[in-house]
């Protein structure tokens, strides 16, 4: 499977014969590469973590462009629907769904999820988490979290050997937390950090969290770059 980094919390995912996105903040991202989408052909699901702009994105855009299935919290579903997504796979933490071969569970997290709209905040369900199993690996993208002693019953339960770890702060772990979660409740083989670097806000440093991590190799990516797990 080859994991590319978009920026923020936004990643392609390529498996042996699917291309997903998981959280596809693009085109109102700073740091999102410009040929983000360039020659994929085809998004066949779009996963999201939360309701919150920079990790909803371009998520209706692509999914009527592409007929690409989306796999999101009940509410978040509901409300792609009337904006015209059509193919959906509604989910809540501690479900699992089998999705054309790929297994997609949704894990909790701490933190918020909804959209603002002409001042009015409107819920988009809970934030979670997701644990991707394809090609034999199984992947942790922690969405946007504070920690929680409970990641080492995740990591117990689904055995991730890959982490999207947030470290940028403020909204989310910083480094040290970040790292606390990784050395003491994860058990992961190759860890990458996200959710820093796209707003001045989040002044969490990956590489200072690279350096606290004893526990599994660390990965700091730039957006556009990849890597095969």
């Amino acid at each position: 499977m080859r994991l590319r980094w978009l920026g923020q919390s936004a990643f392609h995912l390529t498996t042996s014969d699917r291309s997903i996105l998981i959280d596809p903040f693009i085109s109102g991202s700073p740091t999102a590469p410009k040929d983000a989408l360039d020659g994929v052909g085809t998004i066949d699901a779009i996963l999201l973590t939360h309701g919150h702009d920079d990790h909803l994105g371009d998520t209706v855009d692509i999914a009527k462009r592409y007929g690409s299935t989306l796999v999101a919290q009940f509410e978040i579903c509901m409300w792609a629907n009337a904006q015209g997504v059509e193919k959906l796979q509604p989910m809540n933490t501690g479900g699992k769904i089998d999705l054309d071969g790929i297994t997609i569970a949704m894990v909790q997290a701490f933190h918020s999820s909804a959209i603002v709209r002409d001042g009015v905040p409107i819920t988009m369900g809970d934030p979670a988490g997701l644990i991707v199993t394809a090609d034999g690996t199984t992947i942790y993208h922690a969405g946007d979290t504070g920690i929680f002693s409970d990641m080492a019953l995740i990591q117990r339960i689904y055995q991730p050997t890959v982490g999207l770890i947030p470290v940028g702060d403020r909204f989310t772990m910083g480094p040290e937390l970040a790292a606390m979660a990784c050395n003491e409740f994860l058990d992961l083989k190759t860890i990458v950090p996200i959710h820093w670097g796209t707003f001045d806000l989040l002044t969490g440093d990956p590489q200072d969290f690279a350096k606290r991590v004893t526990r599994g190799e660390v990965k700091v990516l730039q957006p556009g770059e990849s890597i095969d797990v």
